[in-house]
């Protein structure tokens, strides 16, 4: 990767891990604040998606700006070829999409905002505008879209495989996050699943 173009892709990784970590830390609902109540799940989702946002996705950005290798395990150091490059392209397109998501969601949801397994409280409402209009989780999307960018952005190993044991966590938290979403909203989450019936990605009404 050029010096250029990691340091540019550094200072972006870095101001996007500062934005997210502070509102998987400070944000109401946060770990911090609430417990998941779905077991080793969403524990285990919420400590690996915290140690992904606020110490491994900055401390690579912090490298790649201060033009240090990164460890071997983290990233590759493949020959540069038009396939690598394209991979760099795709892997910072799904980087900025997955942020902006993420951006996106976070608003939208405002005070309601919860992390995997912490059940809605009493002064919370369904969440039906914005993203969530299309789909219903669109906050797991936008995480998964950031790791497959860096993945492909450092051709990193360990990254793919965060992201295969994250993907794997999510498509195991989504039921019981439902079920908590169907016991606090019974009438509404039913309505609202019938209208945006896509969990991850948009999805037809059958």
């Amino acid at each position: 990767m050029l010096i250029q173009v990691s340091y540019g892709l550094g200072i972006i990784i870095l101001l996007v891990s500062m934005v997210t970590g502070g509102i998987l830390l400070l944000a109401p609902g946060s770990i911090r604040l609430q417990r998941p109540e779905c077991g080793w799940v969403g524990w285990t989702f919420n400590i690996i998606n915290l140690l992904f946002f606020i110490i491994l996705l900055p401390a690579c950005g912090i490298l790649m700006i201060s033009n240090v290798k990164l460890p071997r395990f983290i990233c590759l150091s493949l020959a540069t070829t038009p396939l690598q490059v394209g991979l760099e392209i795709v892997g910072v397109v799904l980087f900025l999409l997955g942020s902006s998501l993420l951006l996106w969601s976070r608003l939208s949801l405002r005070r309601s905002f919860r992390l995997a397994g912490v059940k809605p409280s009493q002064t919370d409402y369904l969440t039906m505008h914005g993203p969530y209009k299309l789909i219903r989780h669109p906050m797991y999307l936008s995480a998964q879209l950031v790791l497959l960018g860096v993945t492909l952005i450092l051709s990193s190993l360990f990254m793919a495989v965060m992201f295969i044991v994250m993907a794997s966590l999510i498509l195991k938290s989504i039921p019981k996050e439902e079920q908590q979403l169907d016991q606090a909203y019974p009438i509404a989450f039913s309505e609202y699943c019938k209208r945006v019936p896509g969990t991850l990605f948009p999805k037809k009404h059958s």
